[in-house]
């Protein structure tokens, strides 16, 4: 590749971006870190006033108050960028969100840069790019997280937040029967794949380890 790829990343803690840039300068001569920012607003406004634009965009996954990891890789595509996930998020179900609304890849912040520079090539290329064997796991191994039914996440979300079972009836216009079935059912998932969660709290424990619920 003749040119210089052009790289931003969203990420709140700016020491981690500094070190990232001082990294690629010294391992990557064919690519800067041209565009940091802490949001996707922030970087979306610093793009359009680079006059060469961006290649691709490191993103985090887990910053405080951002949208939803597949809503920033929504607006990030919609606005002509390519998407590398570059986190230390482990749970397989927002990984697999964020691929599956359009992030080209995955790199952990624990690679080493030259792992995490070979990536940008990759998705720059139009490859997909997992960085290492963890990496390819949260994106393909099934078994990492059982899947569970988007109403099933509605019901724990809402008894993770202490609600009695006849309240969140009531506020998802469903019978108290019906929500401890869909409870059931996904405990059942789970035992299905190997995994007593034992009662309720279990489930809910299990379901936010692997990403279903919001920590």
């Amino acid at each position: 590749m003749g040119t210089m790829i052009r790289v931003g990343a969203i990420d709140d803690h700016p020491v981690v971006l500094a070190g990232v840039a001082a990294a690629l300068a010294q391992a990557a001569p064919d690519m800067s870190l041209v565009a940091i920012a802490g949001s996707v607003d922030e970087l979306l406004e610093k793009a359009a006033g680079q006059e060469a634009g961006l290649d691709v965009v490191l993103l985090d996954m887990r910053i405080p108050e951002q949208a939803p990891v597949e809503v920033a890789v929504a607006r990030l595509i919609e606005n002509g960028l390519v998407v590398l996930l570059f986190t230390a998020e482990e749970r397989p179900v927002p990984v697999r969100r964020a691929i599956a609304a359009g992030a080209a890849g995955l790199v952990l912040k624990v690679d080493p840069i030259e792992t995490i520079a070979q990536a940008i090539r990759d998705v720059v290329a139009g490859e997909l790019a997992c960085s290492s064997q963890l990496a390819a796991m949260l994106l393909t191994d099934e078994t990492l997280a059982t899947r569970l039914s988007t109403r099933q996440i509605e019901i724990l979300q809402a008894v993770s937040t202490g609600l009695p079972y006849r309240l969140v009836a009531r506020d998802l216009g469903i019978s108290e029967v019906t929500v401890r079935e869909h409870l059931a059912r996904a405990a059942r998932s789970y035992r299905d794949g190997g995994v007593d969660t034992g009662n309720v709290h279990g489930l809910i424990s299990r379901a936010r380890a692997d990403g279903h619920l919001d920590e």
